[in-house]
C-alpha cells in the first residue's frame, strides 16, 4: 500500500503531518532501521534508529512494530503500533519525528504550541493542551505537554471509522545540538470531557515510562 503523507507548515517550518493524516504503509527496510533487541525478562524490545546525526534508542513493549517509516530531505518520521493493530485501526501509537538542522531555528516551546494550533485542526471535539514545561529526556533538553482531543473521527475508514472516538497523547520536543526530535505516544478509546481527560500532569507517567529510556550516541 502507498503512502500518502500530508505535510503541514509549523511555524513557517514544513513538517509531517500527525498521525491521523498518514495512510499505512508496510517500512521500506533500508529506511533507518539498525536493529531491534529483545529484553526477555522485561518482555520489552529495544529499537534503534539512526535519525540523522544520532542513533536513537528506546524501549517498547515486545510485540510493537514499525506501521510507518520515512524520510524527506531534512524530516524523518517512524511510527509503532501494537501487535494486531495498524495506522487505520489503533489503540496505542508511538511516533518519533527527525528535523535536521531545525535546533538553533526555534524555540522547543513554541514548535510544540504550533504543533498543537495544527492538531486542533482535525479535532471536532475540544482539544486538550496541557503544558507541562522544561523537562531532560535522554540527556537532552526537552519541553513537554499533553495534547488531545475529546472526539476525533477515524479519518482512515478502518473498523472504528463509523464512529467518534477521544485522542490524547504525551507529546516532548527534543532539542539536540543541531537537530530537533518530537517524540509522543498517543491513545485512542471512548470520547471523553475536556474537563476529565484519560490523561493528565498526575498520571501520565506510567503512560510513557518507556519513552523515558530514550538515549541519543552518535
Amino acid at each position: 500500500m502507498k503512502a500518502c503523507a500530508t505535510l503541514i507548515i509549523i511555524g513557517g517550518l514544513l513538517s509531517f503531518s500527525p498521525s491521523f493524516n498518514v495512510m499505512a504503509k508496510e517500512p521500506q527496510p533500508f529506511l533507518n532501521t539498525i536493529t531491534a533487541n529483545l529484553d526477555s525478562e522485561g518482555g520489552s524490545t529495544k529499537k534503534e534508529l539512526s535519525i540523522f546525526s544520532n542513533k536513537v534508542s528506546f524501549v517498547l513493549p515486545t510485540g510493537w512494530k514499525m506501521a510507518f517509516n520515512a524520510e524527506r530531505g531534512t524530516m524523518y518520521k517512524a511510527e509503532f503500533v501494537p501487535a494486531g493493530e495498524s495506522l487505520s485501526d489503533w489503540s496505542d501509537l508511538f511516533c518519533i519525528q527527525g528535523f535536521e538542522g531545525l535546533a538553533n531555528n526555534i524555540e522547543s516551546a513554541q514548535f510544540l504550541d504550533n504543533f498543537a494550533d495544527t492538531y486542533q485542526q482535525s479535532c471536532q471535539g475540544e482539544v486538550v493542551y496541557n503544558q507541562l514545561g522544561m523537562t531532560q529526556i535522554g540527556g537532552k533538553e526537552a519541553y513537554h505537554g499533553i495534547i488531545g482531543c475529546t472526539a476525533m473521527k477515524n479519518l482512515y475508514g478502518g473498523a472504528t471509522s463509523r464512529k467518534q472516538q477521544g485522542e490524547i497523547g504525551y507529546y516532548a520536543v527534543i532539542k539536540d545540538t543541531e537537530d530537533l526530535y518530537l517524540m509522543h505516544k498517543s491513545m485512542r478509546g471512548s470520547v471523553f470531557s475536556q474537563s476529565n481527560p484519560p490523561l493528565n500532569a498526575s498520571n501520565h507517567r506510567d503512560f510513557i515510562s518507556n519513552m523515558l529510556t530514550v538515549k541519543f550516541s552518535r
